[in-house]
């Protein structure tokens, strides 16, 4: 007996080990994770719970007692009540597919969609989240307590069995605390490594790394799909003198603001990067040069007129260059590299045509190859 709900117990920290791995690719970083993957958690937990019957202890030929409510309880507390009440519902199916319509058998499935019910409260309510587990899992146990008292008729065996069950359960939440919440630091870590590795730690914007790998998947599904796409490169004018002016503290408070100004002023789909130092970069996805440029125009228009506050108190304007380039239009469609060479070339004929302004460059003539005589 004491073996069985042991192996509940493996099975089910087994179960949070892959749960942990699958919760990589989903967003789970927020208070309520999504519909979706509140109902693809649910789902899960509830094919958990069932696994658990397989391994269960049997009272007599049609009541079981196992450790299936815990994986109910981890679903509430860690996705959500949606999740909660799914993974009731699918255990509760599950147990009268699998074994059979019987008494015992309804009843079972009734507590399991009420644990489910009761998760959802349990999931807004302010407590942490050992907390819940452990009330959660008292109201569970109270419940099947009532539930298998009403389907044994030997009291004898049934009170061998149940302080088992109930002490193997909350140890068994304990340990599935722990589990989780070692496997929700380890994946926060991942997540900020990954972040802080794609993002400029100054502005959050994405940093050049991020920059190239979004060019060249850019570039690559433009090709694809016939589709064009517009670099804007953009540069702020002398913008040496504002850190030899008011420090270098003040002009990183410029970047943060510029930062912010070219993701207002982009569109939604739009790609915007600091590239280093005063450079910034935006990739505009399908979009032609006359969208680009209207664009373009509108940063150029937005930061002349900004003031920028800076940490003493001052403020100051700023005026930028922006060089714009358009696949295929005006770079050689074949060469990746020529598409931000051209955008550069435009920042710097923007640059020594006077500054605050944008140009595109014309695609360069390509040399005709020559011709031996024979």
């Amino acid at each position: 007996m004491f073996s069985t709900f042991f192996v509940n117990l493996c099975i089910m920290i087994t179960f949070m080990y892959v749960s942990g791995i699958i919760a990589k690719f989903y967003s789970i970083r927020v208070p309520f994770p999504s519909i979706r993957v509140q109902l693809i958690g649910g789902i899960l937990f509830g094919i958990y719970g069932t696994v658990l019957m397989n391994y269960s202890f049997s009272i007599n030929e049609s009541t079981i007692v196992d450790l299936r409510h815990l994986a109910i309880i981890t679903a509430a507390v860690y996705l959500g009540g949606m999740a909660s009440f799914i993974s009731g519902v699918v255990i509760s199916i599950l147990r009268v597919v699998i074994f059979g319509l019987s008494s015992s058998a309804i009843d079972a499935a009734f507590v399991m969609v009420l644990i489910g019910l009761a998760g959802v409260y349990f999931s807004y309510a302010s407590w942490s989240r050992l907390t819940k587990i452990l009330t959660m899992n008292l109201f569970s146990m109270a419940l099947i307590f009532i539930i298998l008292l009403m389907n044994t008729t030997s009291i004898n065996e049934f009170m061998k069995i149940y302080p088992v069950q109930l002490t193997i359960s909350f140890i068994g939440g304990i340990f599935i605390y722990f589990i989780a919440e070692f496997i929700n630091k380890s994946n926060e870590l991942l997540f900020t490594l990954e972040r802080r590795a794609s993002t400029d730690h100054l502005t959050s914007l994405n940093n050049r790394l991020q920059f190239e790998k979004s060019l060249k998947f850019q570039l690559e599904y433009a090709r694809e799909h016939q589709k064009r796409l517009s670099l804007l490169v953009i540069d702020i004018d002398r913008f040496k003198r504002v850190n030899d002016t008011f420090g270098h503290t003040s002009g990183d408070a410029v970047l943060k603001q510029l930062g912010q100004l070219l993701i207002e002023h982009a569109r939604p789909v739009d790609i915007v990067s600091r590239n280093g130092g005063e450079e910034f970069a935006i990739l505009l996805v399908d979009c032609d040069q006359q969208q680009a440029l209207a664009v373009a125009e509108r940063i150029r228009k937005a930061v002349e007129k900004y003031l920028f506050s800076l940490p003493d108190g001052n403020t100051t304007r700023l005026t930028v260059s922006i060089g714009v380039a358009v696949f295929p239009d005006n770079c050689d469609d074949k060469d990746d590299d020529d598409f931000f060479e051209q955008a550069d070339r435009g920042l710097y004929e923007a640059k020594n045509t006077g500054r605050n302004r944008v140009c595109v460059m014309k695609k360069r003539s390509l040399p005709l190859p020559v011709q031996h005589r024979l």
